[in-house]
């Protein structure tokens, strides 16, 4: 993350958004040498309060630690097996 003065920011703004939405570059901005934002690309911004959601949603979080530990040993169907999988559930009338 890159550091700059707000007047630097200012006169750089459509530098730094393009850098921040293509490269994913983030950009703190300062007030008389003190944190006052950060600039970040839409897309970055979207991801955090998507992953804030998910981690605020407890039912959620559980299933995506379910999920995680069912893998972790083993527990998973590849692409052949739940094809094979779904055409049996047909024929079965399922």
């Amino acid at each position: 993350m890159s550091t700059l003065p707000v007047a630097d920011a200012r006169a750089q703004l459509s530098r730094l958004v393009d850098a921040a939405e293509h490269t994913h570059e983030r950009f703190e901005i300062t007030r008389n040498g003190r944190r006052a934002a950060v600039l970040l690309g839409a897309d970055d911004y979207d991801a955090l309060r998507e992953t804030i959601a998910v981690l605020s949603d407890t039912d959620l979080l559980a299933a995506h630690r379910t999920g995680r530990d069912e893998v972790e040993s083993g527990e998973v169907v590849d692409a052949q097996d739940l094809s094979r999988m779904m055409r049996d559930a047909r024929s079965s009338g399922e």
